[in-house]
């Protein structure tokens, strides 16, 4: 955004699309943990620096890491195999999943059904 250069590479793209899902599934992640933290805190205060020690803490924020990575990356690697023909041009400042399906010239229901059930 800060270059006149307006065009972005297709791995270019793809870095960006993966980036932005596996760091929005992430969030959700990190609010569930942190719901989770309030109410071992509320309902269980006596019980909380033993259930809630550093490990456990370190443990859950590791896995939302690694949950969310798992789930976006096997939509984003079967995105990045689909062939794509015609001008490879979208009017957006990031990269969406559904943009790049758009540009496809095959069937790209599979990955759709996928998206969604993720």
């Amino acid at each position: 955004l800060l270059t006149e250069k307006k065009t972005i590479s297709l791995p270019g793209c793809f870095l960006q699309m993966m980036f932005f899902y596996c760091l929005g599934t992430c969030t959700l992640f990190h609010m569930a943990v942190m719901s989770l933290d309030r109410f071992v805190a509320i309902c269980h205060p006596l019980h909380y620096t033993a259930i809630m020690s550093n490990r456990f803490c370190l443990q859950l924020i590791l896995s939302c890491w690694a949950v969310s990575f798992l789930l976006m990356f096997p939509p984003t690697i079967m995105t990045v195999q689909l062939p794509f023909c015609g001008p490879n041009v979208m009017n957006h400042f990031y990269c969406d999943a559904s943009l790049l399906l758009q540009l496809s010239c095959t069937d790209t229901g599979l990955i759709e059904e996928l998206m969604f059930v993720i």
